[in-house]
């Protein structure tokens, strides 16, 4: 049966089956960024905490052996992202003050979906000396600031919050002086250029055709009316978001103004928008029945994961 719960993995036209198969072919499987997902898409929008136990029977089904998921844990409580707790015999994980932190700027840009208005400005950051290649380029760089020049970087419509919490976090010697505000551009032929020397859309555009071409059996699979059940229904929401964040967050997140007429972009953020919605129920319902943390079973979700994906 497609998408069957007691094995979903059982049959090669399976879409479910296949995505899991093509996950266990990846070399090498980063377990420490699933778990990383399936925090940020799972066990957030329910407390936060998740006992051991059930975490390692979840991610047996991505072929991932309990010391695997042990090992990256470790490394993961050693980054601050997670921390580790003792109830009795059982160990509880949860996200540390960073680490949530940074699950909520993640959050805001997996699922916020494309710009919608943008007003002709520009925020440009000067960066101390050499500054763009440490943690503060870095972090930049994953809010979607390009790099103009050395020491120079701009986005069109930064998330003010995120580069705002960016900024304060860094050191005071290496704090950015921040300028913003409408370009007066008397060369508008200028701005293609300008884009592609700050930012690789074409390399973006590539990845989001395999995005795309990936999830195509599952897409096919539910638009002929296929049930998903509630494991499989995880799973795949699992992959599809673990796959999905990795390309949002390379995306700068550009006004349509600054994209290609027929930016593919869009078109992945629609497939994922259906695909994640039609997933959504089924898959909650497993992690009712499946998932404890700090008081037995998880809490429900609260109102903000009904708004995900708009």
């Amino acid at each position: 049966m497609m998408m069957a719960e007691r094995n979903p993995r059982a049959s090669a036209a399976d879409p479910v089956a296949l995505l899991l198969q093509r996950f266990a072919q990846r070399q090498p499987i980063r377990t420490g960024s699933l778990i990383v997902t399936i925090f940020g898409d799972a066990i957030l929008p329910r407390g936060g905490a998740v006992l051991l136990a059930d975490l390692i029977a979840l991610l047996r089904h991505f072929s991932l052996n309990d010391s695997q998921v042990r090992t990256a844990l470790s490394r993961l409580v050693a980054d601050h992202w997670l921390e580790a707790e003792r109830r009795g015999r059982q160990s509880l994980y949860r996200p540390t003050e960073t680490g949530r932190h940074r699950f909520e700027e993640a959050t805001r840009r997996i699922y916020a979906g494309p710009l919608r208005r943008w007003r002709g400005e520009w925020h440009v950051l000067v960066l101390p000396p050499g500054a763009e290649r440490g943690e503060l380029g870095k972090d930049l760089g994953w809010l979607g600031f390009g790099l103009l020049a050395p020491g120079v970087m701009l986005h069109p419509a930064p998330d003010l919050a995120s580069l705002a919490s960016v900024i304060r976090d860094a050191p005071a010697e290496q704090r950015p002086l921040a300028i913003a505000g409408k370009a007066a551009l008397a060369a508008p032929h200028l701005l293609p250029e300008l884009v592609a020397r700050c930012w690789d859309l074409d390399g973006l555009a590539e990845s989001y055709r395999r995005f795309l071409a990936d999830f195509a059996g599952l897409r096919a699979a539910l638009a002929r009316g296929a049930a998903p059940e509630p494991l499989p229904a995880l799973l795949a929401r699992l992959l599809l978001i673990h796959d999905y964040r990795r390309l949002i967050l390379r995306d700068p997140m550009l006004p349509a103004a600054l994209l290609p007429r027929d930016w593919i972009g869009r078109e992945a953020y629609a497939a994922a928008r259906s695909l994640y919605r039609a997933l959504a129920k089924p898959a909650e319902r497993w992690i009712d029945d499946n998932l404890s943390g700090e008081k037995g079973r998880l809490p429900k979700p609260g109102a903000a994961f009904g708004r995900r994906f708009p």
